[in-house]
């Protein structure tokens, strides 16, 4: 879905969001044994839908009058591969060209501790300075992060050297599961985000010079965004995202998979894999990738406190 704002010149911003979820489950449900159940998708994505839309509102009056237009953009297919945005930036329905920069927003609506991520800060030669004058007007604390590259939408715009922005409140341990409630919508600290958005978008649209498109060698996902199931080889866990302490805390393990196999259970912390301590996913996943399929590993978690020590052979993933 489609919406554009006309600007003086030719020139735009994209502002996008997925609106797809996972309907009733599927492969990349992170509850298996609720596979059949609705999966609702508040913060994932319709957070970052509905402030589309709500930007959309607050920009209707400025029709005309900022230096470039602005184009509101609403994906389906994302969590099938953004499908959606990949479609589009190969049949665009205005010139890539003149786009000079597209902000995303995927999950927008569960900020914790007034905590912000914005993802590809480095792809665009002016985004620092505008997003630190941004922030500067809220009580954001921000965790930038250069690279442009993750499983959203935005991928498929850096790819095509556009500069991008991905603005995220960070993962939690209702991810991808029906347990993404309305209820747990943190509105106005979402609110006070778009504030922010709203901010950096007037900067682009009215700026001398449009932000110039950097190559960024690639660093560590923000906010556990990565989730760690898709490198190296299959292991079976489900991570949850919530936080804990030390380790990597597991919110269910997938059947018939290499963890189940060794009697690893929901609830387990992992502490320990392959002799190398676990303080969080960023150290599984970087273990697991390093690994071989058909590889024995011992691992070790933390079960009801007391720590046990499992041997698991690690598949090819399918």
């Amino acid at each position: 879905m489609l919406a554009y704002l006309p600007g003086k010149t030719n020139e735009y911003v994209i502002i996008g969001a997925h609106y797809d979820h996972l309907g009733r489950g599927d492969s990349n449900s992170l509850a298996p044994s609720q596979i059949g159940q609705i999966h609702p998708g508040a913060d994932d994505n319709a957070s970052g839908t509905a402030g589309v839309l709500e930007l959309a509102r607050l920009f209707a009056p400025l029709k005309g009058q900022l230096d470039r237009g602005i184009l509101f953009m609403s994906f389906s297919g994302e969590e099938l591969g953004l499908l959606g945005s990949a479609y589009w930036v190969k049949n665009p329905t205005m010139p890539l060209d003149k786009c000079v920069a597209m902000i995303n927003m995927d999950m927008i609506g569960r900020i914790r501790d007034n905590k912000i991520f914005v993802g590809g800060v480095g792809t665009g030669s002016t985004f620092k300075s505008i997003l630190e004058l941004a922030q500067k007007k809220t009580d954001f604390k921000v965790e930038y992060s250069p690279g442009g590259y993750s499983a959203s939408d935005h991928t498929s715009f850096v790819a095509r050297k556009i500069p991008v922005l991905f603005f995220f409140s960070g993962l939690h341990a209702d991810y991808h599961k029906p347990s993404d409630t309305w209820d747990k919508i943190n509105a106005p600290s979402a609110a006070q985000m778009l504030n922010m958005v709203a901010d950096v978008m007037l900067q682009l649209a009215d700026a001398p010079q449009p932000p110039a498109f950097v190559t960024v060698a690639e660093d560590k996902p923000m906010g556990g965004l990565s989730g760690g199931g898709g490198y190296g080889p299959y292991f079976g866990s489900i991570p949850d995202f919530a936080e804990v302490k030390d380790g990597v805390r597991f919110s269910d393990v997938r059947p018939g998979s290499p963890a189940a196999k060794a009697g690893l259970k929901a609830g387990d912390i992992l502490v320990q894999f392959d002799g190398k301590p676990i303080h969080n996913l960023y150290d599984f996943t970087d273990a697991l990738r390093r690994s071989k399929i058909g590889q024995v590993v011992e691992v070790k978690v933390l079960r009801d406190g007391q720590p046990v020590t499992v041997s698991v052979k690690l598949e090819q993933r399918k």
